[in-house]
């Protein structure tokens, strides 16, 4: 399990591959309860009625052993409804470095998350 501020996730591998689950995040700024948010914003209409929690947003990801990081993945951003590229590493800390972005490394989003 890993932690950000507002964003607590499980990391699980299947074969080769490594998902990510969110099991809570912060929504102190809503009147809802937790397990009442929804994919409202999937563009699947199939999907807008899953709840976030325990919904897979990281998947895909291959270790590469030659730059120690995990390449090749996609990461759901439920807060706009898109698929993102994505590609993790681990600090010398130890803090998780998920990186969301279209196309280019260097255009995107780095969420860090603290094993708990």
């Amino acid at each position: 399990m890993s932690v950000d501020k507002d964003l607590v996730i499980q990391v699980s591998k299947d074969n080769t591959e490594y998902h990510a689950k969110i099991l809570w995040f912060d929504d102190r700024d809503d009147s809802k309860e937790l397990d009442d948010h929804l994919d409202r914003l999937n563009p699947d209409p199939a999907l807008r009625s899953r709840k976030i929690v325990g919904m897979n947003v990281l998947e895909k990801l291959e270790y590469s052993p030659n730059t120690n990081t995990w390449e090749n993945g996609v990461i759901y951003d439920a807060q706009h409804g898109r698929l993102w590229n994505s590609c993790a590493y681990i600090t010398d800390k130890g803090e998780l470095k998920v990186k969301g972005y279209w196309h280019f490394k260097f255009i995107g989003k780095t969420l860090t998350f603290k094993r708990i």
